[in-house]
């Protein structure tokens, strides 16, 4: 059985309420040691002071020491005992026995357990006249000390749990909030991933990161639909064109192969069955040069083309095509332009727009063919005097397929124009239309020269 994983808030939970007890043992460590070496600082000083004092009242008569007066400590739990030279008590007030028989140790503080009981000893020697007479100890009991330092500790142990505690839930609850866009994210994916592309995320009222990646997922869903929405179309689209010309070889097939014919019989249907294949060739390389495209797997073959030998040969190769059509072409192209560039592309683009041209003319009608110089671009214009396209048409003509649906009367593959935008961007230039329904189309190409 696998082990349940944590969860992101769970984790950030986790993280904080680790990094936070490091941080308060840490700070409660220097604060006891602190506020304990205050404490023993204050309790030593205390001492001296107390040895101080009680060393004003004494007078020495040779090597007598005696009270001017009598005294005795007021400080709470402090006591003194007087030394002479040979180690004899003289004066004390109630000391403990055992702190009495404690060995001397010249200004030197000292911390002694005696029944759980800790005390504080200091010995101060006693000078007259440059000479040491005696010793005065002082001792205080460290009880009360020892108590507010344990009171302390119990105070950091009991809080730092429950601050652990509190601040956990607290930032369980602040991840939670921090994360719920994401779950709304996971959410929405899930149902997307179903089949449903009409959901959307809600836009939260903060322009945060999570404001920003939800505007982004929305935006990327936008695009995942319009990219499906496309390739159903396309698919849809491609079969159907791919459906007819395979019709036509299958139906004129099956006749030949049914009865006996002529042989010139079997020439035309022969004809015919050669005719659809390469219709369907062509769309099929077009499909494949679409697909390069949008994957990003064709490599530009740059070198100089001189354009005007390249439209002079497509030209003298499509004019008996348009002789059958009685469709003349013009072609208008005085000075010698170059450009650098993929030569099996320009020449598919100048195919592309001419083949559009004549496809969509009346008869009798003429298509003008332009190549000239603005700056450093070369323009391809390429005018024909036919249908024409309708004004809410001409966004989507660059579209695969598009005039499948309605656009320009359903002649050719519809992939065309698409293939000609293609090989205008990847070179890096620009490309531009002007149509009026049943007064014909403009095609301009700017194709940088870059030479």
């Amino acid at each position: 059985m696998k082990a349940r994983r944590l969860t992101i808030k769970s984790k950030i939970t986790l993280w904080y309420a680790s990094f936070l007890l490091i941080l308060l043992v840490v700070f409660s460590i220097i604060l006891y040691f602190t506020i304990s070496g205050l404490l023993y600082k204050s309790n030593e000083d205390l001492l001296k002071a107390d040895a101080d004092q009680v060393t004003s009242f004494l007078r020495f008569e040779g090597n007598i020491i005696r009270f001017d007066e009598p005294y005795q400590i007021i400080t709470t739990n402090t006591y003194f005992v007087v030394f002479d030279m040979n180690g004899n008590t003289g004066f004390e007030s109630e000391i403990l026995p055992e702190l009495v028989n404690l060995p001397i140790e010249d200004k030197q503080i000292r911390y002694i357990t005696i029944d759980n009981v800790r005390w504080a000893v200091y010995d101060k020697p006693l000078e007259f006249n440059g000479n040491t007479l005696g010793w005065i100890r002082v001792s205080r009991s460290m009880e009360n000390l020892m108590a507010t330092l344990n009171n302390l500790r119990t105070i950091i142990f009991i809080s730092i749990p429950l601050y652990i505690l509190f601040a956990s839930l607290g930032g369980l609850f602040l991840a939670d909030r921090a994360l719920r866009p994401i779950d709304d994210i996971t959410k929405t994916a899930g149902k997307i991933s179903k089949g449903d592309l009409n959901q959307r995320l809600r836009k939260p009222g903060t322009e945060d990161e999570v404001g920003r990646l939800t505007v982004t997922f929305n935006e990327m869903l936008d695009k995942l639909q319009s990219f499906i929405k496309k390739e159903r179309q396309f698919t849809s689209d491609a079969s159907h064109e791919l459906r007819t010309p395979l019709s036509i070889i299958s139906a004129q097939a099956e006749q030949s192969l049914s009865s006996s014919k002529e042989t010139k019989e079997y020439k035309d249907t022969l004809k015919k069955i050669l005719k659809e294949s390469k219709k369907m060739s062509y769309v099929i390389s077009q499909l494949l040069m679409l697909y390069r495209s949008e994957e990003g797997k064709y490599k530009l073959d740059s070198e100089v083309l001189d354009l005007n030998v390249i439209m002079e040969e497509i030209i003298k190769e499509y004019g008996n095509i348009a002789l059958e059509k009685e469709i003349a072409i013009d072609l208008n192209a005085k000075e010698k332009i170059k450009i650098k560039g993929d030569q099996t592309l320009i020449t598919r683009l100048i195919i592309n727009l001419i083949d559009n041209a004549i496809n969509y003319s009346n008869k009798n009608s003429r298509v003008a063919v332009s190549l000239v110089k603005e700056n450093s671009f070369a323009v391809i214009k390429v005018e024909d005097r036919g249908t024409g396209i309708a004004e809410e048409d001409l966004p989507y003509i660059f579209d695969r397929f598009y005039q499948a649906d309605k656009a320009r009367g359903g002649q050719g593959s519809g992939l065309g124009l698409s293939i000609v935008k293609w090989i205008v961007e990847i070179h890096k230039g620009e490309i531009k239309v002007e149509s009026k329904l049943n007064r014909g189309s403009k095609f301009i190409v700017w194709l940088p020269m870059n030479l």
